[in-house]
Order: structure tokens, then C-alpha cells, then sequence
């Protein structure tokens, strides 16, 4: 079963949380306490997602996290690469595992996986941060 890893749900509950801050800054212990995320946890989620530009941050006593794009500019499909890496399917359609696959050369599946696969990301692709706040 696919399945949405608790890292990136909760990236999708810290987004939304910011999101819906009335554009005030929103710290990590914030976010964490009102929604029970690990704190540790959720602060490497939100450097990882400050990394890759969609959240900016302010540094200081009253500093805070803010989006630094709008939610219906970020793909569910990029946020999940970003917080979980490779979201293959299937262990043989990432790139590295493929290599280790006996049976690579005679899978009678491997097409028809490889399609869903296409089909998955383009799901993934089609929901924005913007259906989850």
C-alpha cells in the first residue's frame, strides 16, 4: 500500500499551520506543542523545507518560520521527494535497488509497475499544499 510517511504529514500539518497564521512568523516550539509533532522532528522537517525555498525564516528572539511560496505552488509529489527522498512504488523502480535486483532481466511485472508508477507521480503531481490548508 502507498502510504504518506508521518514525516510528511507532518511537513503538510507544519504548512498548513503556518499557512494559516495570518502571515506571522511561527516558530518551531509553536507548531510543535499545539500539534503534538516531535520537536526535534519537526525542526529538521522545517530546516529541510526552509533548504529547499519554501519556507523562509527569520533568526532572533523573535524570529519564525514564514511560507516563502504559496501553497498552491508547491506539488505534493516535490514536498514527499523532499522530506522522504526516492517515493518509488516499488523497490526495483529505484534507481539504486534496481541495480541489486536479480531478477531485473526476466520480471514480468516490471512495465506495468513502472506505469503506475507514472501514474502515482502524476497524482502526486496534481494535489498542491493548497488542498491539505
Amino acid at each position: 500500500m502507498i502510504r504518506i510517511s508521518k514525516k510528511v504529514e507532518y511537513a503538510l500539518m507544519a504548512l498548513k499551520f503556518i499557512s494559516n497564521s495570518d502571515h506571522k512568523l511561527v516558530t518551531a516550539r509553536e507548531i510543535s506543542d499545539t500539534k503534538s509533532i516531535p520537536y526535534d522532528l519537526l525542526s529538521k522537517i522545517l530546516q529541510t523545507l526552509k533548504n529547499e525555498n519554501i519556507l523562509a525564516s527569520n533568526q532572533g528572539m523573535n524570529g519564525g518560520y514564514f511560507m516563502n511560496k504559496r501553497p498552491d505552488e508547491i506539488q505534493l509529489f516535490n514536498l514527499m521527494s523532499v522530506i522522504d527522498g526516492d517515493i518509488s512504488i516499488a523497490e526495483c523502480l529505484n534507481e539504486k535497488a534496481d541495480k541489486d535486483c536479480c531478477l531485473t532481466d526476466i520480471c514480468s511485472i516490471k512495465l506495468p509497475v513502472s506505469k503506475l508508477q507514472k501514474e502515482v507521480e502524476e497524482l502526486f503531481k496534481s494535489k498542491t499544499i493548497s488542498d491539505f490548508v
